[in-house]
């Protein structure tokens, strides 16, 4: 019987807040695991999303855009934990921040790989050639992708390249595991990517959510209960709406996301509960 050889890597993804993290992480494992607003720091902690073919398997972490003064982090990258790094730049834009990047990057070993997201919002592509040789200069790194997360381009070379550079190691996860997050952090990612769309300011930030009960129902249906944490009235009354509509728009994108991410219907029951 012929033994199968099996790969297995890990990767880290950093880059800026809105850099497009969490969306590249989403397209290379083909689902939304991930949470995406336009909103700083949307991200909160660290996910992994896992690419699974054939002998290959990816572990992929999509990290907070301010990684600065995370000792976990900063300490995993010391200690090469990963095969590789993912540093995500938003088009050409470069300051303070990505220098910030650049300074950890610059006192570590493992191997980088520069992606430049966004390309469909760049007009003029003769800028890139210098922007490139200006990369050079600042950083080392073996690869480098143009990509747009978003539309999808050019985002199967990534994983192309990376199967194609994993060691021969045994994989981590079962070979149908998308994530390492459990089905109850999920959901919760969807709802708060639905609060902080229809809510604005600081308010989504300030908002626990806990999933109270799930439960398969005869006909196949999940029924999930869920609260919304808040401090007091007033807080309870922004998430209402007038006349109610903002829990609904929050209710029904939600259910629409949880369905698309279980591959069911589902039944889902949101409440406002003061702390």
């Amino acid at each position: 019987m012929k033994i199968i050889s099996k790969y297995y890597g890990s990767i880290l993804i950093i880059g800026r807040s809105n850099a497009g993290k969490s969306t590249l992480l989403n397209t290379l494992i083909g689902e939304k695991i991930s949470i995406i607003s336009h909103k700083i720091n949307t991200t909160n902690s660290n996910i992994i999303g896992i690419y699974n073919k054939n002998s290959y398997q990816i572990e992929y972490i999509d990290t907070p855009g301010n990684i600065f003064y995370n000792n976990k982090i900063l300490n995993s990258l010391k200690n090469n934990k990963y095969n590789y790094i993912f540093f995500i730049l938003d088009r050409n834009r470069w300051n303070y921040i990505e220098k910030k990047f650049v300074k950890i990057l610059n006192k570590i070993t493992i191997p980088i790989i520069l992606i430049i997201n966004k390309i469909d919002q760049i007009n003029n592509k003769n800028i890139l050639l210098p922007y490139i040789n200006f990369l050079k200069k600042k950083i080392n790194f073996i690869s480098l992708f143009m990509i747009s997360a978003k539309y999808k381009l050019y985002t199967n070379d990534i994983n192309n390249f990376i199967c194609k550079k994993l060691p021969k190691k045994k994989h981590h996860y079962p070979s149908n595991y998308i994530t390492n997050q459990t089905k109850e952090f999920i959901f919760k990612e969807i709802i708060r990517e639905s609060i902080i769309k229809y809510l604005h300011k600081e308010l989504p930030y300030l908002i626990n959510i806990k999933v109270n009960y799930i439960k398969k129902l005869k006909n196949l249906l999940n029924k999930i209960n869920i609260f919304l944490l808040v401090k007091n009235i007033n807080q309870k009354k922004i998430i209402i709406g007038k006349n109610g509509i903002k829990i609904k728009l929050i209710k029904s994108r939600s259910k629409k996301n949880i369905e698309k991410f279980l591959k069911k219907k589902i039944n889902l029951n949101l409440w406002i509960k003061i702390k």
